[in-house]
């Protein structure tokens, strides 16, 4: 072989491949997600303390929506005074479910539960975000690697407060590929009912829609069945123990207390807080001063568009594809009626798979989704009231509805936004019918269409040496 020859083939061995680089790309978002986030988590998770104390009241017998009883058990854990929030902003309303779910970890002391809670929660985020990147079709590739990189490099706030977001999310996404890919349902299942049992308002709708539209029915019947009565049971234990037996009561008094005039999870305008709410009564409270107002009109305005989503779908053929854009609705639409902060927009990432497939087929459809999908999964708001709150502008901006809903309400406005984007998509795009069995591998083209590539290559490598060999030999 001449100098020539082995200097291109050393040139060719160091050159990354597309693949490669994509792939890089996305490692890259998950360490900066992970190295950031970490740093935080260690020194922080806010979120988690709730749950975790609750876990160990449910295990202890003491009542976890009773403050004064949840300080005994933290520092019992070897919780310390300064890492333990202020039970203004963080009461605790999360379901008996919850602590049922997290009870393993309330068997470890604080600072180890919340290093494996980082780990967990870290590493099944990323997992559920390669898994959507790895739904894509190859062809489309790079656009879905943008898009998950930037919704997986700036997720890191999740891991800071240690969410019980992060996890539900992950789950929802996790199980509902396997589902759409007909892979491991038992265990798409299971982490479909831990989902559900953890943040119930998070997938209830999208494990609703494959129960309805009979998507391996059985075994979501087996998910929401099983998150029930994980409900039931940590009830249940919560009842028998004499210090809990009032706990119901308990909890919808801190419910009561949350969203009251100036609460934390009170969404109305004079509310500081309601910059980080994304359900549609941080808009609804806007125009309607009553608490029974803005949500009854809020409740209407969802109901409505769940109308024409349902008659959207059926009036559509049944297919992977059609699948992956009602999923892509319903992940909008399940943040729009009910109670969610800015880190629930994770769920959009389940969504990646339905921007590519918009995109495919139209443009421009596609990547004003794509974008809006980004800039819906971000807080933009949250800095845009910091610059105001700095100037002293947020009193004037209050005054004009519009601009306060454009500047400060900019999450919650797109989230019905995007719902509409994709009730065009449904209507506009037309996809055939899946063949035989609905539930077809999705991107099974993509995987065909590699390997003959990969058996291409390997066939004209072979012709090359074989031809280097004859050239040798004269």
């Amino acid at each position: 072989m001449t100098s020539t020859e082995q200097a291109q083939d050393r040139k060719e061995a160091m050159k990354f491949t597309r693949l490669d680089l994509k792939l890089l790309i996305f490692w890259i978002s998950a360490l900066l997600f992970l190295s950031l986030g970490g740093y935080g988590a260690l020194h922080s998770s806010c979120d988690f303390v709730p749950v975790y104390t609750g876990a160990r009241c449910l295990l202890h017998g003491c009542n976890p929506y009773d403050t004064t009883q949840f300080e005994q058990e933290y520092f019992q854990a070897g919780g310390s005074a300064g890492e333990m929030p202020d039970w203004d902003l963080s009461i605790p309303v999360y379901p008996p479910s919850t602590f049922l779910v997290l009870s393993p970890l309330a068997l470890l002391s604080f600072p180890v539960a919340r290093l494996l809670w980082f780990l967990l929660i870290g590493c099944l985020f990323v997992t559920s975000a390669a898994l959507m990147l790895y739904m894509c079709p190859r062809s489309h590739r790079w656009l879905a690697t943008i898009l998950v990189s930037l919704i997986l490099g700036t997720s890191r706030a999740l891991l800071v407060a240690g969410q019980p977001a992060t996890f539900a999310i992950s789950l929802l996404v996790i199980g509902s590929y396997f589902f759409l890919r007909g892979r491991f349902l038992p265990v798409g299942s299971i982490l479909l009912m831990l989902s559900l049992a953890v943040k119930p308002q998070i997938g209830g709708l999208i494990v609703l829609y494959l129960l309805v539209w009979r998507i391996h029915w059985r075994y979501a019947l087996v998910a929401m069945a099983g998150a029930l009565a994980l409900l039931l049971s940590a009830g249940l234990i919560l009842s028998l123990h004499p210090r809990s037996a009032g706990w119901t009561s308990d909890l919808r008094a801190n419910i009561s207390t949350t969203v009251k005039a100036g609460a934390i999870n009170d969404p109305r305008p004079t509310s500081v807080d309601a910059t980080a709410d994304i359900n549609l009564q941080a808009i609804t409270s806007v125009f309607f001063a009553d608490a029974r107002e803005f949500n009854a009109v809020a409740y209407a305005v969802f109901l409505a568009l769940l109308a024409v989503l349902v008659t959207a779908v059926l009036r559509t053929n049944a297919g992977p594809e059609m699948y992956l854009l009602s999923l892509g609705a319903l992940s909008a639409l399940s943040l729009i009626p009910v109670y969610h902060r800015f880190y629930d927009a994770r769920l959009l990432l389940i969504t990646i798979p339905a921007v590519v497939i918009v995109f495919q087929k139209r443009l421009l459809l596609g990547a004003f989704i794509g974008a809006l999908t980004v800039l819906a999964a971000i807080p933009v708001q949250a800095w845009t009231q910091l610059f105001l709150l700095h100037h002293a502008l947020l009193q004037s901006i209050a005054q004009n509805k519009l601009l306060f809903i454009l500047l400060l309400r900019q999450q919650k406005l797109e989230l019905p936004i995007l719902f509409c984007l994709y009730l065009v998509s449904i209507f506009c795009i037309h996809f055939p019918s899946a063949p035989g069995s609905a539930y077809r591998r999705l991107g099974e083209h993509d995987q065909v269409a590699s390997v003959k590539h990969a058996l291409s290559a390997a066939r004209q490598r072979c012709y090359s040496m074989l031809a280097s060999a004859r050239c040798r030999q004269e």
